[in-house]
């Protein structure tokens, strides 16, 4: 509301408008009954309609009218008997801050006489409760005899509503000052928010820390002429580079003390748990600063306002200092700076740990550097730099993937393999808390910055969530047969980069894309043709690989794209088996320390087939180490059959356990996957894609005859061969239809295909008959989070859950009284009765030995006539030389990188 000139208020005669801001109008008064001028702030209409609102302002300007401080302008009083409503003040003559900084950097002494001041303002304020919220230059005015008078302190709390405001109310309590249009629920930010702390930016509760940050803001803009952040075009420019950018130290003044450039520092740590705690620290700072630059200086001088004669004897000191200094600099000038040393270390697990999943990350970084998390035995273990053991901070029966840190250092977020949801726990330990609930997707990857939680669901595109839980949003989507892996929010919040990969190609993730999607407009565009699972660096490189080799390339944030060619940087590190994901093991810290999992270079990684006993002993096949999957064993037992995927070629094979002759290969033309034998044991069927379509053949196992087709999927769909009947009178397949599986059998004489009743999944059901050819049990995933389903072949409706954690891969001993399982990580066996009811035991934990891929693909393990199993075996599992090269940390990693791949 705008007033005229001579008009009346009560006792005050209105002047000159003094200006406006977000808090009302402001005025120069004279208050006709004590004779004095005075300030006027009109409050704003919104406000003062709202009586609850107006009735807390009223008990909040009384806590503020307590404070009595030489350096902070005064409330005298609440004009509230007409209309409109005003807050009576001091009237502080002089130039603000603002004014006297626009005209260029304020000399150190000036500067840091004013700083100390201000800094006691806020020290009196703090010991009586009171916080100012909104302290920037303009806030500040500084008085012709240099006195400085900090004004509308505390106002941003005593405009918030009570505990029964709206939204938009609460939205006051941790904001700065506010343009009329968010009282009236709007919520803008206009002309502060290059003085709000971090959590004030998130929306969080402001404390005395947050009045610590604003000082290091005005502080540094003294010292340099310029804001600490560029405040950008719009508020959200400014909140980004508050959370995501760091102060720009070499504007400071040369000649500035190490003193004040660690306060400053201290003062502008975006964790306000690292940040200074108590603003009184920052004037003893000041007065040791002082101190030590000139001996003739005394801290009074800064505890009181500066004359012209002190003035003059600080700036002759500081002249002379600061030639001496400038001297000095130009000699050292001549010397190179010292390179930090890039320092590679070998660290091994524990005792008895051992990776649980290479499938999935399982290694991380602190953005800070001080941390590492892995994941072994089930368990996350966090390593501190300072201390020489790791510690078990959160361990699950149905296994952990994917540990993330927060972007303080503070906690980690992890994918629980168990009950399918997102956790995040303290890094000191504690409870998990659960982010989201159980969800049905296979995950791809997650990162967590500023703007919250994100991960990759492969065909169901980026999902981002807050880390106190809520309702996911969907960042990106994704075409049908693409798969998304890896996000990452880019500086300055406005483009997402992430993996973008083909669901059926070979070698998806080495021929994937790599491309940045722009938040706002939902463009994409591709910058990296061929690799996976790309970060970017706060070194100014994006990092991605291809196979087990990381490049990196220089990359524009700007105009997101690389501004140079691609550089094989790192060669060894391990990629998820099979190439089920997109994950490279490593991770890096902002700081430059670089963490990953040494391994094949190729994503189909060697390894070796084995017969594992109860204790968990290996006996391996001997075979040269290659890319094996999925052995079958003939119902004889005499035989196995098995595949190889190179990524170039997809072969089934056989071979006789007895060891007289070698391994045979029996499949040509095409990829051939997943063998599995006929009942009486004389053919193998398989599924190929050898006439364009991924269909199920079958051939003679002694290689006498060609292949010939059992199925023919629909369009769009594809078939997995999952079991033959005992008596050989149906194979057991999954139909894939993209959005769910489902099994269905068909008869090799009848030529009839027939859905099973009752099983549906969204990844493939490993779907076993039991021996009697009486049972089925599956897997599923979609009835909350139980994994093993047992029913009556041919259906009656009847169903019995196996487990109550999520399980995959069951297999039948050869009497049937046993169902063995893979929770996550571990091999579990449980009794079945059937007759004359059925009845489930207790399951009991075995060794397992071999490994585990996931729901995505058949099972990875058969039982041998002797008890024993047969399985997959990755030779780090069991060999210590594997277990030597667990983890290489390399410090200062930067360095390196910047040497092989310099950035412009």
């Amino acid at each position: 509301m705008t007033i005229a000139i001579g008009e009346r208020l009560g006792p005050y005669q209105v002047g000159g408008s003094l200006g406006s801001g977000g808090m009302g109008e402001v005025y120069r008064a004279r208050d006709t009954k004590l004779n004095r001028d005075v300030a006027l702030k009109v409050l704003p209409d919104a406000f003062t309609a709202d009586p609850d609102r107006l009735a807390r302002f009223k008990r909040e300007a009384q806590v503020l009218a307590l404070l009595n401080h030489p350096n902070i302008a005064a409330i005298y009083g609440l004009q509230d008997t007409a209309e409109p409503h005003a807050l009576v003040m001091e009237l502080v003559e002089g130039p603000t801050l603002a004014d006297r900084i626009a005209q260029g950097p304020i000399p150190l002494d000036e500067a840091l006489a004013i700083a100390r001041q201000i800094a006691e303002a806020l020290a009196a304020a703090h010991d009586r409760g009171v916080i100012h919220r909104d302290l920037k230059p303009a806030n500040i005015k500084v008085r012709a005899d240099g006195t400085v008078k900090v004004l509308d302190f505390g106002l941003a709390k005593a405009l918030e509503a009570g505990p029964a405001g709206r939204a938009s109310d609460a939205f006051l309590s941790v904001s700065p000052t506010l343009a009329s249009p968010a009282m009236t629920g709007i919520g803008l930010i206009l002309g502060t928010a290059a003085y709000m702390s971090p959590e004030q930016a998130r929306g969080k509760p402001a404390d005395r820390r947050s009045d610590v940050w604003s000082f290091g803001c005005v502080l540094y803009e003294m010292l340099t002429g310029r804001q600490v952040f560029d405040p950008g075009e719009t508020v959200s420019d400014a909140v980004a580079a508050i959370l995501t950018r760091e102060p720009e130290w070499s504007a400071l003044p040369s000649h500035t003390p190490d003193r004040v450039r660690l306060l400053l520092r201290r003062c502008l740590q975006k964790d306000p748990h690292k940040r200074l705690r108590d603003i009184g620290d920052a004037g003893l700072e000041i007065d040791e600063s002082v101190t030590e630059t000139t001996s003739t200086a005394t801290p009074r001088a800064l505890r009181e306002p500066p004359r012209s004669i002190w003035r003059q004897a600080v700036a002759t000191i500081l002249v002379a200092f600061a030639a001496s200094a400038l001297v000095g600099a130009a000699v050292w000038r001549l010397k190179p700076a010292p390179t930090p040393a890039v320092t590679r270390f070998a660290l091994t697990l524990p005792a008895g740990q051992r990776y649980t999943t290479t499938n999935r990350q399982i290694v991380a970084m602190s953005p800070d550097g001080s941390l590492l998390a892995y994941v072994a035995n089930n368990a996350l273990h966090v390593k501190s730099m300072a201390e020489l053991e790791a510690r078990t901070i959160h361990a699950i029966s149905g296994g952990i993937a994917n540990p993330t840190f927060s972007p303080d250092s503070r906690a980690i977020a992890f994918w629980s393999l168990s009950d399918r949801t997102i956790r995040r726990v303290a890094v000191t330990g504690g409870a998990p808390v659960a982010v989201t609930s159980t969800v049905d997707f296979v995950f791809f990857g997650m990162s967590w910055d500023v703007s919250g939680i994100l991960w990759g669901e492969g065909a169901h595109g980026i999902m981002r969530i807050t880390p106190e839980g809520g309702t996911p949003e969907k960042l990106a989507s994704v075409k049908e047969g693409e798969l998304a892996h890896g996000p990452q929010i880019l500086p300055g919040g406005r483009a997402l980069l992430f993996t973008l990969g083909n669901g059926s190609a070979t070698d998806r993730w080495d021929k994937a894309q790599i491309v940045v999607q722009s938040l706002t407009s939902g463009k994409r565009k591709t910058i990296i043709q061929g690799g996976s699972d790309a970060r970017y660096l706060a070194s100014g490189h994006l990092v991605y690989a291809i196979s087990g080799t990381l490049f990196a390339a220089p990359f524009d944030v700007n105009r997101l794209e690389i501004s140079g060619s691609p550089t094989p940087v790192l060669e060894g590190v391990r990629r998820s088996l099979g190439g089920v994901t997109g994950s490279a093991q490593f991770s890096v810290s902002d700081t430059g320390s670089l963490l990953y999992v040494p391994g094949p270079s190729t994503m189909s990684a060697a390894n070796d087939l084995g017969a594992i006993d109860r204790t968990g002993s290996v006996q391996r096949l001997k075979f040269p180490p290659a890319s094996y999957e999925h052995p079958r064993v003939s119902p004889d037992g005499k035989r196995i059959a098995f595949g190889t995927d190179d990524g170039k070629e997809a072969i089934v094979w056989v071979y006789d356990l007895d060891g007289a002759t070698a391994m045979r290969r029996l499949t040509f033309g095409g990829r051939n996957r997943f063998p599995i034998w006929s009942a009486d044991g004389t053919h193998v069927a398989f599924q190929s894609d050898r006439d364009g379509d991924l269909a199920i053949f079958w051939q003679p196992a002694d290689g006498a005859g060609g292949a010939e087709r059992l199925t023919r999927p629909d369009a769009g769909t594809t078939h997995v061969p999952e079991c033959w009947s005992p008596k050989g009178d149906a194979l057991a397949y999954d139909v894939n239809a993209g959005g769910g599986v489902s099994l269905w059998t068909s008869s090799p004489v009848e030529k009839k295909a027939r859905r099973v009743d009752g099983v549906q999944s969204v990844a493939l059901t490993n779907a076993v008959f039991s021996p009697d050819g009486k049972w089925l049990a599956w897997t599923t995933s979609d009835v909350g989070g139980a994994g093993i389903l047992v029913q009556p072949f041919p259906s009656t409706g009847a169903r019995y859950q196996i487990t109550s954690e999520r399980g995959i891969y069951p297999l039948w001993s050869h009497d049937g009284r046993t169902l063995f399982f893979t929770p996550p990580g571990e091999l579990h066996s449980v009794t079945i009765t059937t007759q004359p009811n059925f009845v489930i035991g207790i399951p009991a934990s075995l060794p397992r030995g071999f490994l585990v891929n996931g729901t995505g693909t058949p099972r990875t393990y058969d039982l041998l006539p002797d008890g024993r199993f047969i399985g997959v075996i990755d030779p780090a599992m069991t060999s210590q030389a594997g277990l030597e090269s667990l983890q290489v940390l390399v410090l200062n990693w930067f360095t390196e990188l910047k040497q092989r791949v310099p950035t412009r």
